[in-house]
């Protein structure tokens, strides 16, 4: 099997899916996943200075030349990944001189210390990070949106995969479980943040998009919110990380303009995250006697002015300020108040999603007059 496409079968939303080592080569490289306070499996702490080149031409590790600290300590050579940690002998590296320069084995699964793997071939250990615990969300929202950056090129003409809602109430099953995945994301973030932290560090992570979500990410930690309440110069912000992606990005999502309009928020807008916090949602128990669930009845049109104008200030327009109420604040909020808004969720704007989604719900008729485009679907 050629390099980076061995598959594992792994436990997701809808059941068991197949998941490409590549995804996990890409997560290490993009560096999307939270990077501070790592430990290795023998609780060393980690500082990843420089993940490494990708080796996707050549045999030997995945990737060469990385930089890393073990408490303090900075050491050079390669990394290499795999899903178990036993994977190092089942394929070999234990006898290959090519891996002798490994420092650093990154596994997605912990082992059970009764499976642990000794390099008894080896003078100097290779440390092993496992990196399950370390992810912003579940592998399978990984794997979701790297087949979403594939699809965002895609013709809205083309037919509708065969992976795709048979109809509304399959539709609704697939969102109530990304809703209760989300939630529990949040409540990941609740449990290790306060809530104008959480709100600060995932609400930059959006900002972010798919390709620059782990930059932002490490610019929340850097840059506080006292910080931006107090004056940032966002140039200086954007110039202290320097792996961002900007090939093919689209001026007004250009990390420096989201940086300036972040800025303007934390400074003119300075009580968003609590004027957020104060929304008055429809709890779902309070509508599920209804007839008929929709955005009239929710207030949606309501609440979506006023996440626009009167918390966010106009800042953010299109489709990013609903994309940064559904798939930060919304699962934040009600994670913070212990009430279920997942019917608000469903029904609220859709915020980015690539334009062949909406031609699939209108051919697969999971729209109509009472049932228009929105973020659930």
């Amino acid at each position: 099997m050629s390099k980076g496409m061995k598959i594992m079968e792994a436990p997701g939303l809808y059941g068991h899916f197949s998941v490409k080592e590549r995804l996990i080569q890409q997560i290490w490289e993009k560096g999307d996943f939270m990077t501070d306070k790592i430990r290795t499996l023998k609780d060393k702490k980690l500082n990843i200075i420089d993940s490494g080149k990708w080796n996707l031409a050549e045999e030997g590790p995945d990737f060469k030349g990385a930089r890393i600290s073990i408490d303090g300590q900075t050491i050079e050579g390669d990394v290499e990944i795999h899903f178990e940690e036993k994977d190092w002998t089942r394929h070999g590296h234990d006898q290959d001189p090519a891996y002798a320069r490994v420092i650093l084995h990154v596994v997605l699964y912990p082992p059970k210390e009764k499976n642990r793997v000794f390099f008894a071939d080896r003078k100097q250990q290779p440390h092993t990070l496992a990196l399950l615990p370390y992810l912003f969300k579940s592998l399978e929202e990984y794997a979701e949106e790297d087949a979403l950056e594939k699809l965002a090129g895609i013709s809205p003409q083309s037919t509708i995969p065969d992976h795709f809602p048979k109809n509304l109430e399959e539709c609704k099953d697939w969102a109530r479980k990304r809703w209760i995945q989300k939630c529990k994301h949040a409540e990941n973030r609740l449990n290790s943040a306060n809530w104008e932290d959480a709100c600060h560090q995932w609400f930059l992570e959006v900002l972010g998009y798919r390709r620059n979500r782990t930059p932002m990410a490490r610019i929340a930690q850097l840059f506080p919110v006292k910080a931006w309440r107090a004056g940032l110069n966002e140039d200086e912000v954007y110039a202290s990380q320097k792996d961002w992606k900007l090939r093919g990005c689209r001026p007004a999502n250009h990390p420096r303009k989201r940086l300036k309009q972040y800025a303007q928020l934390s400074k003119n807008f300075s009580g968003w995250m609590i004027s957020m916090q104060k929304m008055d949602f429809h709890e779902d128990c309070s509508i599920e006697a209804l007839a008929l669930i929709s955005r009239k009845t929710l207030q949606l049109k309501k609440l979506e002015d006023e996440w626009a104008q009167n918390i966010l200030g106009g800042i953010f327009g299109g489709t990013r300020q609903h994309t940064l109420m559904v798939d930060a604040c919304l699962p934040l909020w009600s994670v913070y108040h212990g009430k279920s808004i997942f019917e608000t969720w469903y029904q609220w704007s859709s915020g980015d999603i690539p334009a062949v989604f909406r031609k699939w719900c209108q051919q697969g008729n999971l729209i109509n007059r009472t049932q228009p485009f929105c973020n659930g679907l």
